[in-house]
């Protein structure tokens, strides 16, 4: 673990990836994955989620080792890039969510509406990757 609490507010964003998240084509159970001895304060999320042509949308939470809920949003698109900051409190124009001061194991669940292949033959899966941000 980095010792950061003489670094002042200038140090440097670090980026940390769960592991991607591939949903069976005929599956609709939510995943998980987890990042272990995350410290800092997170700032952005970036969720990416790949095209299952069936429109189906995502809910993806985030939450500390205590279940703390950190981040939570439904409806997020499939074939799209949903990059979410919280460069203010949550509720004014320029934010998605309330910065999270973190110093645990973080937990990423995500639960797609549908299966991703519900309207197809049933062999398509689709994959999402979330990336945190944080000082």
């Amino acid at each position: 673990m980095v010792d950061r609490r003489k670094d002042g507010p200038q140090f440097p964003v670090a980026s940390q990836a769960f592991t991607a998240l591939t949903f069976p084509a005929t599956a609709s159970a939510a995943l998980t994955a987890t990042l272990a001895n995350i410290s800092g304060v997170i700032e952005s999320i970036e969720a990416v989620m790949t095209d299952t042509q069936d429109g189906i949308t995502y809910t993806v939470a985030i939450t500390s080792a205590t279940a703390a809920s950190l981040f939570s949003e439904a409806a997020l698109g499939d074939n799209q890039t949903h990059y979410k900051t919280a460069l203010s409190n949550k509720g004014t124009p320029d934010a998605d969510f309330n910065p999270a001061l973190v110093n645990s194991t973080l937990t990423l669940t995500v639960t797609p509406s549908a299966a991703p292949d519900a309207g197809e033959v049933g062999t398509k899966t689709a994959t999402v990757t979330v990336t945190i941000y944080y000082r």
